[in-house]
């Protein structure tokens, strides 16, 4: 976990670096953000049991651009990397492959101006995009679905222009068939073969770089 904190830290400074060198007319309005946090996930109920996507620590990155007073426009991507087993029925467990799994989001923010203090904004996000699901495991195929995202939290001013973004958010792959990306010579194409529903959540941190005046 903290590895991937270090690596949220670093893609946060580098934005801030980048940020000096963008002009500010073309950017006025804009955000840009670096951050890390835990993402935790659901199993996966199938006929001869469950799949078991382990929870672990998830990174990215995001830029808004304000569309009006307290609405802002977004761009998002979060990563995570874990693993997979089957837990059978007969409590025998089967370790799958590792995965990655990645969402792209594009949605709105909308921020509680009329209640904030002393530079403290909660806010609402909704968002909807794709997640990709990536196995290490050559014999596996890629797997994209549709997606959306529900979240909130609040934004901590520490300068005029910078400052700390804290948000919890459901993340959720819409309905999907498993077959389609976890078949293979192992046999567990028969197994992950049901109509299912996956769910995630998280809960991140980082630094947000407001661009402009």
């Amino acid at each position: 976990m903290i590895s991937v904190f270090y690596r949220a830290l670093y893609l946060s400074l580098l934005l801030i670096i980048l940020s000096l060198f963008i002009p500010n007319k073309a950017f006025a309005q804009a955000e840009i953000f670096g951050f890390g946090g835990y993402q935790v996930s659901s199993d996966i109920t199938v006929s001869q049991g469950e799949v078991v996507v382990h929870s672990n620590p998830n990174y990215g990155a995001a830029i808004s651009i304000e569309a009006e007073r307290g609405v802002q426009a977004e761009v998002m991507w979060i990563g995570q990397q874990t693993t997979m087993d089957f837990q059978q029925s007969n409590g025998i467990t089967e370790p799958l492959f590792d995965i990655g799994i990645h969402y792209i989001q594009f949605g709105v923010i909308y921020e509680f101006r009329e209640v904030s203090v002393q530079k403290v904004f909660p806010f609402m996000a909704f968002s909807l995009g794709t997640t990709l699901f990536t196995p290490t495991d050559s014999n596996y195929s890629d797997e994209w679905l549709f997606s959306i995202t529900f979240g909130g939290g609040g934004k901590f001013y520490i300068s005029k222009n910078v400052g700390i973004r804290l948000e919890a958010r459901l993340l959720l792959p819409l309905n999907f068939s498993g077959g389609g990306m976890w078949c293979g010579s192992s046999g567990c194409g028969a197994v992950v073969g049901t109509w299912t529903s996956f769910l995630q959540a998280d809960l991140t941190g980082g630094i947000f770089v407001r661009l402009g005046k």
